[in-house]
């Protein structure tokens, strides 16, 4: 029982903080929408609501085929820098944790960052930008018969640049 008040005073003031950061360049809170790009610990309720109809994981959607959900985000991510690099916005040093939910046809609805501690600091309303442009273009090449989603970790450059294969492999 005092783990659980504990835990309520944390998020109380999580959430009294959140809605007093306009200075620090966050969106203001608005407990009807949820951006399609959004810092995470922002919209906490929001995007937890997402779980409901982004039921599914990418790994799920691949068949339980590790290496072809491994290639996907790869390629997501190898997409995501090749597409920094063309519009010249420096991802190098970045190191994040992504939350992206995507529709059927593979387009990005909603995506979910952070910059881990260790990484190159960049300003926020640029990496927001940015990733919502990218989240605008891009399209994964998987096609589900449901919404899904996957969070992950993410270093720039990246390491490795996978083969996809087909639409649906």
């Amino acid at each position: 029982m005092r783990y659980l008040l504990v835990v309520t005073a944390i998020i109380w003031v999580t959430s009294q903080a959140i809605g007093q950061t306009d200075s620090l360049n966050f969106e203001p809170f608005d407990s009807l929408t949820l951006p399609g790009v959004f810092l995470m610990g922002e919209y906490e309720e929001q995007y937890g609501l997402l779980y409901e109809t982004y039921n599914e994981i990418l790994l799920s959607v691949c068949n339980d085929d590790m290496d072809l959900a491994f290639n996907k985000w790869m390629y997501m991510l190898s997409e995501m820098e090749a597409y920094a690099e063309s519009i010249d916005f420096d991802l190098l040093g970045v190191k994040i944790w992504l939350m992206v939910f995507w529709n059927e046809n593979g387009q990005i609805d909603y995506l979910g960052y952070h910059l881990k501690p260790n990484s190159k600091q960049v300003d926020r309303p640029d990496m927001r930008a940015f990733l919502k442009s990218f989240s605008n273009r891009f399209e994964m090449p998987l096609r589900a018969r449901v919404k899904y989603t996957h969070n992950g970790s993410a270093q720039f450059p990246t390491a490795i640049i996978p083969p996809v294969g087909r639409k649906n492999d």
